[in-house]
């Protein structure tokens, strides 16, 4: 075995096993199947037994690993669990992905003493862990698998989003006020980032009131590469039913052939793009221009104008539903797997809390 200060490959792959599985969950996807209880019970009983965020995690840890490492012991600490490739980047990873199961500690190898030559401890008399292992150990590896998407699933339901607009009295989330706040938003420098998500989250909070489930990806990913057809897929179940473009710059008409083929790889019949100065562009409005623009492509493309999109769902929306499309956005913004950069998330607060002085003082 390595030593303790070198990289250990398994104790990353247990650390992604579980980061990768929370990412699921942040994205809305379902279990894969119901867990066992008596699965569920050997973690579960050890958090009611554990109070410390340090033995919480460490316990997580363990069930991941177990997973990827069958002829481990139940007994040994994994050479390598200390350091950034171990605990530090799994509690980094569950920070940064506001969950709370691990009472934000920063690294519980070191917090739990296990400093120095690791092979020197055994778990299985450390009053910590022993009972836990003892019936971790006897599950079977099928039953450790399902018993690590419920750990997974425990990380997301203790995920505390900070929002960024707070419950505000019924006269400031007025149709006109909630435009003036989206067009505030759509105007701020960000890469795409808060136009996008924005987008994502109006459709999210409305899709929501008929079941249908909306999927934003990261505005930079390569459809190609990771097979979406859109930066927002819409579906009902795992049907997808429509997927949107959603842009800033003024360059999109020369991607309408990639466009095509992202309608003919989901099966589509139309095509959403929603881009800026739609408004003003002579071959796009009128209607009449949309026409003659549209028809030689050979497919259904629908170009809206990002302003109009939120003139018609600031309208539909309640104001219940309002606040949450703005902060959905915002924990869309927050988020590692899609964006997580600190700039866009403090240009998005500055922008609410200038809007809201804003409405407080015409009150």
């Amino acid at each position: 075995m390595r030593e303790e200060s070198l990289r250990n490959e398994e104790i990353e792959r247990a650390t992604d096993r579980l980061i990768a599985l929370l990412d699921r969950f942040i994205e809305g996807q379902p279990l894969s199947a119901p867990i066992p209880v008596r699965a569920q019970r050997v973690f579960d009983d050890q958090t009611r037994r554990s109070a410390g965020g340090s033995v919480r995690l460490a316990s997580a840890f363990f069930v991941a690993y177990s997973v990827g490492n069958p002829d481990w012991d139940f007994a040994s600490i994994p050479v390598g669990i200390r350091g950034q490739h171990g605990d530090k980047k799994l509690a980094a990873a569950l920070t940064d992905r506001h969950v709370t199961f691990h009472l934000n500690i920063t690294a519980f190898g070191e917090n739990l003493g296990w400093k120095g030559n690791v092979r020197r401890f055994n778990l299985q008399t450390d009053d910590r862990f022993s009972n836990f292992l003892r019936d971790l150990s006897a599950l079977d590896g099928s039953e450790r698998a399902q018993l690590v998407e419920h750990v997974a699933w425990r990380l997301f339901e203790s995920r505390a989003v900070p929002r960024a607009l707070p419950t505000l009295p019924a006269t400031y989330l007025t149709y006109s006020r909630a435009l003036a706040l989206c067009e505030d938003l759509i105007r701020i420098p960000s890469e795409g980032h808060i136009q996008q998500f924005l987008v994502a989250g109006f459709l999210t909070v409305q899709r929501a009131r008929l079941g249908w489930k909306i999927v934003t990806h990261h505005p930079h990913a390569s459809d190609k590469f990771d097979a979406t057809v859109g930066d927002i897929e819409e579906y009902i179940e795992d049907r997808l039913i429509a997927a949107y473009e959603v842009t800033v710059r003024d360059d999109w008409k020369n991607r309408l052939p990639d466009f095509r083929k992202k309608l003919e790889r989901g099966g589509l019949t139309k095509y959403v793009i929603i881009a800026s100065n739609v408004r003003d562009d002579p071959q796009l409005r009128p209607a009449r221009a949309l026409v003659a623009f549209t028809d030689p492509l050979g497919f259904d493309l629908a170009v809206v104008d990002i302003q109009d999109f939120f003139s018609v769902f600031c309208a539909e929306l309640s104001k219940d539903e309002l606040v949450a499309a703005f902060n959905k956005t915002y924990e869309f913004i927050s988020s590692p797997t899609l964006c997580g950069r600190h700039d866009i998330m403090d240009s998005y607060r500055d922008a609410v809390g200038v809007w809201m002085e804003a409405a407080a003082a015409a009150r």
